[in-house]
């Protein structure tokens, strides 16, 4: 029964080396205990917060900046999310801000502001869930200084977040206010452009002018076609010299004089003093008139959107700068720890004792093994430890 008789065998070495696996085991786990009530103790607190809403946004500001073309503030992801929680709560600032509200730098005994740094981020642990859950929680020495601590890592993330947002509504603004500025300027140039092409064409209002040219213009031709007809009549009963023939002809050349300059407009001369007004603008300039008119107006109304549309937001950015909303919703603030985190005295002992039964074992076999040895073997073992000797 080769099988039972090595089993036999590996329970006579523990037999025969039981005293120092019991003493081994006992000395070390004592020891170890004993270390573990000498090592400081630590605390460990939890606080558990979340984002707002998206809908806290009630301005639109995110979706407005995430309109623009400028990638202006980086604002445009549409909302604050727990993932953005986590840079910012492993920043230098917030574990400054901690560190200057508990006096760390002389609680840990460190000199360089990296060493404070390196011992916050030791004891600081960030956790997030898959539902944007965001678990914060600190290390310090007592219950009531971890729970403080770890509140503290809270209120600066809020603050963080609240400094970041007002600084980027602050750049919106400055680049609205730019804009309002340019706007005006543009309304402006377009009104001026406008009211310098009524100047220039007497166009006070080209609709209301065309419709009374037209108007005077079928009265003419009514009082030229009666003037006609009447010197064909006189013509028939006077003689070709009678005075009243020659005043049908002069008021009619003066009325075609007059149908021609509405018409056609004034020949390029100086103008006589029974000229027609300036305000007559020739039917033949109308349409082109009325073309430019029609976009010097087009220009002022866009414009004048843009105008209203950019004075709108300016207004909106200014009150989300001065808009105090808290950006970390808590869940569960911390509270003092009932038990420690460090040491774990258990797990110490248990482990040590463990560690000291196998290495004590493996002890056994080995010296059990180095006396078993063959002479082959023998000579082996002493060609290597001369060839340690020697080296």
């Amino acid at each position: 029964m080769p099988s039972e008789s090595g089993l036999l065998d590996h329970i006579a070495i523990l037999v025969r080396w039981r005293r120092l696996i019991v003493t081994t085991f006992f000395v070390v786990t004592i020891a170890t205990a004993i270390v573990s009530l000498v090592l400081p103790k630590a605390y460990r607190a939890y606080a558990v917060v979340y984002p707002p809403s998206q809908g806290g946004d009630m301005l639109g500001l995110s979706s407005l900046v995430g309109d623009l073309p400028l990638g202006l503030l980086g604002l445009g992801e549409g909302g604050i999310s727990a993932t953005d929680f986590v840079p910012v709560l492993q920043s230098d600032r917030v574990a400054q801000a901690v560190a200057k509200r508990f006096d760390l730098e002389n609680v840990y005994e460190v000199e360089t502001r990296e060493k404070l740094l390196m011992e916050i981020e030791d004891r600081l642990e960030v956790d997030l869930s898959r539902e944007q859950f965001l678990s914060v929680s600190f290390e310090a020495s007592t219950p009531q200084g971890a729970a403080d601590q770890t509140n503290a890592f809270v209120e600066e993330l809020d603050k963080a977040l609240r400094l970041r947002k007002r600084e980027q509504a602050g750049s919106l603004r400055q680049y609205f206010e730019r804009r309002v500025a340019e706007a005006e300027t543009e309304v402006n140039t377009a009104e001026m452009a406008y009211k310098q092409f009524q100047t220039e064409n007497m166009a006070i209002d080209l609709e209301v002018q065309a419709k009374a040219q037209i108007e005077t213009t079928g009265i003419l031709v009514s009082e030229l076609a009666e003037l006609i007809i009447k010197k064909e009549v006189a013509s028939r009963i006077m003689e070709p010299g009678h005075p009243k023939l020659q005043q049908f002809r002069i008021e009619i050349d003066a009325t075609r004089q007059a149908l021609d300059r509405m018409l056609m407009g004034a020949p390029p001369v100086s103008q006589a003093p029974d000229d027609l007004p300036e305000i007559v603008i020739p039917f033949r300039d109308v349409p082109d008139l009325g073309l430019r008119a029609l976009q010097l107006m087009r220009d002022i109304e866009i414009q004048n959107a843009i105008y209203k549309f950019v004075r709108q937001e300016y207004e909106k950015s200014k009150l989300e700068e001065d808009k105090e909303v808290a950006q970390v919703i808590v869940l569960d603030r911390a509270a003092p720890p009932d038990s420690r985190s460090k040491p774990r005295r258990s797990l110490m002992v248990l482990l040590a004792g463990g560690l000291s039964l196998i290495l004590s074992i493996l002890f056994a076999y080995v010296v059990e093994a180095m006396s078993n040895l063959d002479e082959s073997s023998r000579g082996k073992w002493a060609e290597i430890k001369q060839e340690l000797r020697g080296s």
